[in-house]
């Protein structure tokens, strides 16, 4: 989406995408992609139970091809640079790197997560060597665009690494002035819109049952995909209301605007320690346009708590358990005046570095000085 933000909504570039998501959701915009695939060997062996041992190596090398279909899109577009998303892992970024190098252009990367987040099906035994490669593919970029500065910290020194925060929406000026929940003897109601993937479901999971264990005045409304929480606690968020799916974005705008605050979940496991310091959540710029109070929960190292706490812009939870991010939300329940900090706060950090105008405007400039760079 952030990507769509910067070369689609925008004029900016004249843009050839070639992608090898075999999902695109095409309808939902308005250009026609050029997708390709693994070949048909691959992609049937990487259907078997050898899957786990076959993709670590694919991930390494791609099977040394550019294909055919991508190398004349390529060739016959002629563009100025190659953009690739490096992070998380994927094979079509080695694609990306052997086509810039064959046509004599800079590569520009962009490191969002790290390698290993999401679907990444490689057997544990590959993860040190794809890991050597990504952070290789990072110095071998001419431009390494970094999610965020965890992102460039844990990736070291490059001489051309910037940092790219993820562009959210834009602040509507339509929206009524942010009114302090002040009771009014109703619930107060705590919204969560976007991945339920991963830790994220179930760390909501553990704070909808806390706050029903201690019958807390406390309404929750989670709105996206792919939850990961419990079976049973699915069927009765359905049925209660708690999960109202996924929604294009305008119509998630109008219901977060019945909402008194967001709240923000970040992971606090060993596993996710690395995604968490280096990710930068889209989902967080986005919360700043709805004029609402923000609430982070997560560990002092993770982007979204660093970013916070600069700009004193959001409640934050640095407490794992499901009853301490709760008593957060019940303090700042009861602080109308706490509630307008935090909003005039966020709309602070979001004109002095998160408005998506300056972060579009510094992609601009970095790829034109890369260009201009590699020709000389």
């Amino acid at each position: 989406m952030a990507f769509y933000r910067h070369f689609i909504e925008r004029q900016d570039f004249e843009v050839k995408v070639v992608t090898n998501c075999g999902k695109f959701p095409s309808e939902l915009v308005n250009y026609h992609p050029l997708i390709f695939d693994m070949s048909p060997l691959t992609h049937r062996l990487l259907r078997t139970r050898l899957l786990p041992w076959l993709y670590g190596p694919h991930s390494l090398i791609s099977w040394g091809r550019i294909p055919a279909e991508v190398w004349q899109a390529a060739e016959s577009f002629k563009p100025d640079v190659m953009f690739t998303i490096a992070g998380s892992w994927d094979y079509s970024a080695l694609v990306a790197e052997r086509v810039a190098r064959r046509l004599k252009v800079p590569l520009v990367a962009s490191f969002n997560d790290w390698f290993n987040y999401g679907w990444f099906p490689s057997h544990p035994v590959y993860h040190p060597l794809i890991e050597r490669r990504f952070r290789r593919f990072y110095h071998e970029a001419d431009l390494a665009l970094c999610t965020c500065e965890g992102m460039r910290e844990a990736l070291g020194p490059h001489p051309h690494a910037h940092v790219l925060y993820p562009v959210g929406a834009r602040l509507s000026e339509k929206l009524p002035l942010f009114s302090p929940f002040a009771g009014n003897g109703r619930p107060y109601i705590i919204a969560f819109a976007g991945s339920l993937a991963d830790w994220y479901g179930p760390m909501l999971e553990r704070l909808v049952q806390a706050a029903r264990t201690q019958g807390a005045p406390v309404e929750f409304r989670f709105y996206g995909s792919n939850p990961t929480w419990s079976r049973e606690f699915d069927a009765q968020s359905r049925a209660d209301g708690t999960f109202r799916g996924h929604l294009p974005f305008d119509e998630l705008r109008r219901q977060v605007a019945g909402a008194d605050a967001m709240i923000l979940p970040m992971g606090f496991e060993e596993g996710c320690a690395q995604v968490e310091r280096t990710s930068f959540k889209t989902k967080f710029l986005d919360y700043l346009s709805y004029q609402k109070p923000i609430l982070v929960w997560g560990p002092d190292y993770c982007s979204a708590v660093r970013v916070a706490r600069e700009f004193d812009s959001a409640e934050i939870c640095m407490q794992p358990e499901a009853t301490a991010m709760l008593e957060k939300i019940l303090s700042l329940r009861k602080q109308p005046g706490r509630q307008s900090v935090l909003v005039d706060n966020a709309r602070k950090m979001y004109e002095d570095r998160f408005h998506p105008d300056k972060i579009h405007e510094g992609l601009v400039q970095q790829i034109k000085q890369t260009i201009d760079t590699f020709q000389g």
